[in-house]
Parts: structure tokens; C-alpha cells; sequence
């Protein structure tokens, strides 16, 4: 990462309230000493809080359940207790930087498809704080990994020929595996969650017929980083 790279890892959590310990200090002083006098950090402190209050007022106001606000102290408490990684603060403004590009959605969609929008890139984001995830693109979309789970999200992704889907593959010791398929709605979205059955070597995305199962992958569209 760059330093501005960092700032806006960090700038993006800020917005988010994901901080906590030596990067919560770390934006508090950036927003003391940096931000009021860089131009291209108070526009992405601007930007990032636009979206955030975006996605506020997306739906109406739902009333919590009763467990909610005992389960939000044993998760910040035990957040409080786990240091933040480069990787957390990438996905984290990863995520903000998706919605900034998808946030016309938000404007002229239906609530139900924002919302649902909103909530599968907050399960990303609290996937990859509770696991130490890691992104890596692949191709126009990116994976967050951790575990045995991946997560795969887009914007803008490019549909297909038509009568093919995407399939998402991994593959580990030469032996590729098939985890499922997807194709992006209208305007290029994508969002999947895998069980990946263990660690895996590379993440890959291939062309496939929509008629039938391929047992082996094609030609490979897009791949992550060996």
C-alpha cells in the first residue's frame, strides 16, 4: 500500500466505525494533522460519508431485537481485543469504493435491492474483521478469503454470451474443483459466498455452456494471483 492508499483504508473504516486501537489513534491524528490540508483526502472523507449516509436512509427504520445490543458488546469487545491488518482496512475501503461506484442504485432502485446490496458488502466487510480476510481481484470482481469461505463481489461486471454462465473455481495441488456459477444482473452485479472445502492454490472463473455441468474447467476468463 501507499501511503495515500493507507489513508483511504483508513479513512474508509473511519466512516464505517470499524477502527479500534493503534488504526482508530492512527485516522484520528490523519484527521487532525492530514485531511484538513490535502484536497484529495477531504473528498474522499466527503465521498465516503456521502455513501455512508446513503445507505442510512436506504429503507426505513427497522426496530432492533431485543439480543442485538448484547451481541454488538461481545463482538466490539473482542474486536477491541484483535489488532487491524492492512488486508481488513484494503477490504474495507474496497467496499466503500464499491459503493461509491454503485451508488446510483441507491438513488433510482427499488429499497429492497439497495438494502439487500447494502447487507451482502456489510457481510463482507464483518467476514473479513472477524477472520483477518484477505482481497485479491480477480478479474472485474474480487474474492475475500478466509478459512474454507470465499466471498466473490462486482461491479460492472460483463455478462456473459449468451447460453453461458460464469463457474467459479479453485484449484489446490493441480486439481481443480467447481464451487458454483453466477451471472451478473443488469448492471454488472455480482455477489456469491462458497465454501471453498479447505485452502486452495488460485481462485478462477471460466466460460461455461448454461446447458451443462462442466467436469473440468475451459478456458480460464479470469484468475486470481498464483
Amino acid at each position: 500500500m501507499t501511503d495515500h492508499e493507507r489513508i483511504d483504508a483508513l479513512l474508509a473504516g473511519y466512516v464505517l466505525r470499524s477502527l479500534a486501537g493503534e488504526d482508530a489513534s492512527e485516522a484520528d491524528l490523519l484527521l487532525t494533522d492530514h485531511v484538513p490540508d490535502c484536497t484529495g483526502c477531504r473528498e474522499t472523507l466527503v465521498a465516503f460519508q456521502t455513501v455512508a449516509a446513503d445507505l442510512a436512509l436506504s429503507t426505513d427504520p427497522v426496530a432492533p431485537p431485543d439480543t442485538l445490543l448484547p451481541r454488538l458488546h461481545r463482538e466490539l469487545e473482542s474486536r477491541e481485543r484483535r489488532p487491524r491488518t492492512l488486508g481488513v482496512l484494503a477490504v474495507a475501503a474496497s467496499v466503500v469504493a464499491l459503493l461509491g461506484l454503485a451508488g446510483t442504485f441507491l438513488q433510482g432502485e427499488r429499497v429492497g435491492t439497495a438494502q439487500s446490496r447494502a447487507d451482502a458488502l456489510s457481510n463482507i466487510l464483518r467476514f473479513a474483521q472477524e477472520n483477518d480476510a484477505q482481497m485479491v481481484p480477480v478479474g472485474p470482481t474480487t474474492q475475500v478469503a478466509a478459512a474454507d469461505e470465499v466471498f466473490l463481489f462486482g461491479s460492472n461486471v460483463p455478462a456473459p454470451p449468451p447460453g453461458t454462465v460464469y463457474v467459479v473455481w479453485v484449484e489446490s495441488g493441480g486439481q481443480a474443483t467447481p464451487l458454483g456459477w453466477f451471472l451478473p444482473s443488469g448492471d454488472g452485479w455480482v455477489y456469491r459466498h462458497f465454501s471453498t472445502g479447505g485452502p486452495y492454490d488460485r481462485l478462477f472463473i471460466t466460460t461455461e455452456s448454461a446447458e451443462v455441468s462442466p467436469s473440468a474447467p475451459g478456458d480460464v476468463t479470469w484468475q486470481s494471483a498464483g
